[in-house]
């Protein structure tokens, strides 16, 4: 199942060694992997800088960050790390959000991360944020800080849309064109990667240029995202996890890396 695509070594190397567990997968699957696949090797040489020109407003981005740090005082300073769904719903009761966590045994099953509904007359008296806990622990967190970035938009803008945020796995590429989705997604981004560490895995000789670019991830970078991750979220693309999932994780791994590189060489965030 070669897909016909410029390749990244590195990033090749883990889909391949993914795909090298599912001898016994059907037809049925190897055709649902495909998008998750091409969504990769997508997203593995895309310009990130260009991204964000485009999409985000720089300045809305800043007035969130500046309101989110009420809630987390060492965004961007210090490494966010996974917490229980106790202290998510702690932070949620304070901020008078209802918080509802637990595995999702809807139709969408695991690709379903999470949800933000904003107050809705007559439905909901006050917003609600859902998060899937079949999840790993890491990527609930995440979810949490995805959804509660909607949330201080919401308030810091004055726009209130009444609607539905979804997260769901595959969809990173759709929220490269949508301004609200990637403002929450470069929270996500900050907590992961804070300036420290994003200077040290970023800010290297092969960045180095008149124009600011965030493209193709060089195998030393891709290889220290990988084993940032590992140690933050505890686990790896292995035979853990099942090959669909190692590829929604994989996908999500580079975007907010790749998300992180252009705040960090754009704006020198």
């Amino acid at each position: 199942m070669e897909l016909k695509s410029e390749r990244s070594s590195a990033v090749d190397a883990v889909v391949e060694e993914i795909l090298s567990r599912a001898h016994t997968v059907g037809r049925k699957e190897l055709e649902a992997w495909r998008k998750p696949q091409r969504e990769v090797r997508e997203l593995a040489r895309l310009d990130y800088v260009r991204v964000i020109r485009r999409t985000l407003d720089y300045h809305s981005l800043c007035a969130t960050i500046d309101e989110i740090k009420e809630i987390w005082p060492e965004l961007n300073r210090k490494q966010f790390r996974p917490k229980p769904v106790d202290y998510l719903a702690a932070i949620s009761s304070d901020l008078r959000i209802h918080l509802q966590a637990n595995p999702y045994r809807g139709p969408e099953g695991m690709a379903l991360r999470g949800f933000y509904v904003d107050k809705a007359p007559k439905v909901l008296k006050r917003p609600l944020i859902y998060l899937n806990t079949a999840h790993d622990p890491a990527a609930v967190s995440a979810t949490f800080m995805h959804e509660m970035s909607h949330h201080v938009t919401a308030k810091v803008t004055g726009r209130a849309d009444n609607g539905v945020h979804y997260l769901f796995n595959a969809a990173h590429h759709d929220h490269l064109a949508q301004p609200a989705e990637l403002v929450a997604d470069a929270i996500v981004s900050l907590a992961g990667y804070p300036q420290p560490l994003a200077r040290r895995i970023f800010a290297t000789q092969w960045d180095w240029g008149l124009v600011a670019r965030a493209d193709r991830l060089p195998d030393q970078a891709f290889a220290q995202i990988r084993s940032h991750v590992r140690t933050l979220g505890g686990f790896d693309f292995t035979a853990s996890l099942p090959p669909g999932q190692s590829f929604n994780y994989l996908t999500g791994m580079i975007h907010y890396a790749k998300l992180r590189w252009a705040l960090l060489v754009e704006y020198d965030l």
